[in-house]
């Protein structure tokens, strides 16, 4: 049968997995901003976020200003770019190249785990 759930946060390539696999499915918690600010609206959606929320939890969370400033740093510097799997900088105008070669193949077969 294999898992029938598997949760995760900041896992964007297990996001993209389902542009190739007809049997996965991506679901998250609906959100809204407001001034730099999120209210997770407790209900489950159809697909994968738009973006990460982890900066406005850690806000939430009580994490001290400096930290928050220092990670919008980070985070505006890695949107900017990715990296490669081979550690190689590219622009992130890429993904959107590859998620359209990712959903021209075709699905691996399915492990039969009993089998």
């Amino acid at each position: 049968m294999g898992a029938k759930t598997l949760f995760a946060t900041h896992y964007h390539e297990l996001t993209e997995l389902a542009a190739r696999l007809p049997r996965l499915r991506n679901l998250n918690v609906a959100v809204r901003e407001w001034h730099d600010q999120i209210v997770f609206l407790r209900k489950i959606v159809e697909g994968g976020t738009d973006k990460s929320y982890g900066i406005q939890v850690a806000r939430l969370a009580g994490v001290p200003k400096s930290v928050l400033a220092r990670a919008k740093e980070i985070l505006g510097n890695l949107e900017e770019s990715e990296l490669t799997p081979e550690g190689n900088v590219r622009q992130a105008t890429r993904r959107q190249q590859d998620r359209d070669k990712l959903k021209q193949l075709a699905p691996p077969p399915q492990m039969d785990l009993f089998g």
